[in-house]
């Protein structure tokens, strides 16, 4: 009965572990989608200022 009694505590200590697991994974996760929406945000400013150069040498070669 102990035998069995054990692997229920060990069953039942699962969850516990797993979710410490996940949340020391998710630490530096966290921090990275804050630095990835910074990264977006300047490749998307990027690309419209180099959209609005295209366009305005190709306005100017037209003259």
């Amino acid at each position: 009965m102990q035998y069995f009694q054990g692997i229920i505590d060990a069953i039942n200590g699962l969850p516990g572990k797993l979710l410490q697991v996940v949340a020391t994974v998710n630490e530096p996760i966290y921090a990275l989608t804050k630095t990835l929406v910074v990264t977006n945000v300047l490749l998307g400013i990027l690309v419209v200022t180099s959209l609005a150069n295209i366009y305005m040498l190709w306005r100017n070669g037209r003259r």
